[in-house]
């Protein structure tokens, strides 16, 4: 019966997915930032971490796995985007009571600083700023029955070009389901959904009609948050007692993209050392990804240490670091 409820679940995922893909409007989404994995194992995965569980950096991605973590976890990652971008973020999770698991998480994004000129002396630069983005939020996720998860988050965003804001809030939701099969597990997820966001403030708006010279002043338009809607599938293979090969597929659908599928695979040898790989498909730069981990157990809990490289085409890669702390 149970799994009748998520087939038909995802029955109506797909559906869903199809008509947004129908009003499929490239490039017209903001707060790109949103999009940007902050998961370092699932980085060097090819972003395949809509089944991934136990981790608090689940609070980035699809909250139903931050259910399977039986202790306090503290997360923290450092990404080194393209065009001297950065990235950091971190997620607190902790169990409450006895089947549920809540999370706060952050994520902070350093643009560098930026020049700025008058529109009259385009060559003079008047002074400089630094537009940030960040996003904080709260997640909550429960242990339903011995096979599924699932998982909700609330986030408020920020974003700033000089003195100009744009404020909003979005949510995810996301249910991970085990089929009962091994370990075969199916996941689905809802990313960034919330209402448009728009800047504050307003700006002079210049223009001819005819030989008469216009201005007018207005308000910012709108603009659509990046939904993303995810399935995804994932196994893990007994390779002998101490060590195990858990790959993983994704298939996304953004709001402003085609669909991408994300393959990735991850090798763990007595859970103390871990190597990734990964890759995705239908991403115009984006592609092979690779990654490594380590976790040293002691009588106070546990340390871990991940790195996850993302090839990125003509741009240069992208270095992903994080660190875990279980206790």
């Amino acid at each position: 019966m149970r799994l009748k409820l998520v087939l038909g679940a995802v029955l109506i995922l797909i559906l869903a997915t199809c008509v947004f893909g129908m009003q499929n409007k490239v490039g017209t989404a903001g707060a790109l930032f949103l999009k940007i994995g902050m998961d370092v194992r699932a980085a060097a995965m090819g972003e395949a971490s809509g089944a991934l569980v136990g981790d608090a950096s689940c609070a980035f991605g699809n909250p139903a796995g931050l259910a399977g973590i039986a202790t306090k976890q503290i997360f923290i990652t450092d990404t080194e985007w393209i065009a001297d971008i950065r990235l950091l973020g971190g997620a607190y999770a902790f169990p409450f009571g006895l089947s549920s698991v809540i999370a706060l998480s952050g994520v902070c994004v350093d643009y560098g600083s930026m020049p700025m000129v008058r529109e009259a002396e385009a060559d003079a630069v008047v002074e400089t700023f630094n537009p940030k983005d960040i996003a904080v939020g709260i997640s909550y996720a429960r242990r339903w029955t011995n096979r599924l998860l699932v998982g909700g988050s609330a986030k408020y965003i920020d974003q700033a070009i000089a003195d100009y804001h744009s404020r909003g809030i979005a949510f995810d939701f996301g249910t991970i389901y085990y089929t009962g099969f091994r370990t075969l597990r199916l996941a689905m997820s809802t990313s960034n959904f919330g209402p448009d966001m728009k800047f504050d403030g307003t700006y002079i708006d210049k223009y001819y009609i005819g030989t008469a010279y216009v201005e007018t002043q207005k308000e910012f338009g709108t603009y659509d948050l990046p939904l993303n809607f995810r399935i995804a599938l994932a196994y893990d293979f007994d390779i002998s007692s101490g060590s195990k090969v858990t790959v993983a597929l994704d298939a996304t659908h953004p709001n402003d993209y085609s669909e991408r599928l994300h393959f990735g695979a991850e090798y763990s040898w007595d859970g103390t050392f871990f190597l990734r790989s990964g890759y995705t498909v239908n991403a115009e730069e984006m592609g092979f990804s690779a990654g490594c981990g380590a976790k040293i157990s002691t009588s106070m809990g546990a340390a871990s240490f991940d790195y996850a490289y993302t090839d990125f085409g003509v741009f240069d890669g992208v270095h992903h670091f994080a660190l875990g702390i279980c206790f």
